[in-house]
């Protein structure tokens, strides 16, 4: 679905955005594709955060009830950055760590410098 999303996204809109977990190991094909087809053009941010920092950022948000802890470490990847992973060009990609001590101003400014 992500691939015919992404297909979609890139003969119908100037910007498309991907969010969610993504694993490098299950979505390699996917991240070659979107290299393949957007070129230089590609931004990846990695939000380096703590499990626990995780789960308290988890709890705030309106959809908090559908899982919880348990399911959360089942999924939790610690450090899965895409070009450690698969050999991937960094440059290509552009991944870009987000860390836990930035404000949600400091991540939109860095977003939008990187991306300008």
């Amino acid at each position: 679905m992500l691939r015919e999303l992404v297909l979609f996204a890139r003969g119908n809109c100037e910007i498309a955005i991907i969010e969610g977990i993504l694993y490098t190991e299950w979505y390699l094909e996917l991240f070659k594709l979107i290299e393949k087809i957007y070129g230089g053009q590609v931004y990846a941010y990695y939000f380096e955060l703590t499990f626990e920092e995780t789960l308290r950022r988890h709890a705030q948000k309106p959809s908090a009830g559908d899982f919880g802890e348990r399911e959360m470490r089942e999924w939790w990847k610690e450090r899965d950055y895409l070009a450690n992973r698969t050999g991937i060009n960094e440059k290509l990609i552009n991944e870009k760590i987000i860390r836990e001590q930035m404000s949600e101003e400091e991540i939109v400014e860095a977003i939008l410098v990187s991306i300008v």
